[in-house]
């Protein structure tokens, strides 16, 4: 994922620093955890307690960090006779299939009320589908809280790389870059057990 401050490229480095200062420690806390990429990756050695205020941060910690396993879908599985990533990546979306207000179609598409161009229609439209669909599962109780966050990381992950934007969502591009052409495709997030029993949370810092 594009994102200001991501300490993707320097992770070596601060691995460096961790190993050559820190003995013995078990637990590795990363309290401003925002793509989650160093919880993730030090998720190998330690307990992981991440933190970030930013609700979509919670996401993605709660399905890489929390989360240990490819969740099973067993329920999702038996309605839609697929696998839910198959079945989103494969599906074709119009408009009358969106049951509720497509809120993304509407301000982040040119065929929407707002006429921008943050992403094709038809990107917008199957990201509103994908969003309801995963929330009307939940609600109905055929996801258990693991399948639920990994869907939505898969989703949260899936979008920049069809996003007509230069590097973040402060405004789009006058003229369509090729990224933006593609079928949006969900994204499969990697998982690691560690069996540390580690921790994610949505909270301000200072009183976490």
């Amino acid at each position: 994922m594009r994102f200001i401050g991501s300490k993707a490229l320097l992770l070596e480095e601060i691995d460096k620093v961790v190993q050559n200062n820190v003995i013995k420690a078990k637990s590795f806390c990363d309290i401003f955890s925002g793509t989650s990429a160093v919880a993730r990756y030090f998720k190998k050695d330690f307990k992981i307690i991440s933190n970030d205020l930013l609700h979509f941060s919670y996401v993605l910690q709660k399905a890489t960090v929390e989360n240990e396993h490819y969740p099973d879908f067993t329920k999702i599985k038996k309605l839609i006779q697929k696998d839910p990533f198959d079945y989103f990546d494969t599906i074709k979306i119009t408009k009358n299939r969106i049951k509720n207000t497509p809120f993304i179609y509407e301000n982040y598409s040119p065929n929407g009320k707002s006429g921008r161009r943050y992403l094709s229609s038809e990107n917008a439209l199957l990201i509103d589908f994908i969003r309801q669909t995963i929330e009307e599962w939940w609600e109905s109780g055929l996801l258990e809280e693991n399948g639920y966050y990994y869907l939505l990381a898969g989703l949260i992950e899936a979008i920049p790389f069809v996003s007509n934007i230069a590097g973040t969502y402060g405004a789009f591009l006058k003229h369509w870059d090729k990224r933006a052409s593609k079928r949006l495709k969900m994204i499969k997030l990697d998982t690691l057990e560690n069996k540390k029993n580690n921790q994610c949370f949505n909270k301000d810092s200072n009183k976490l």
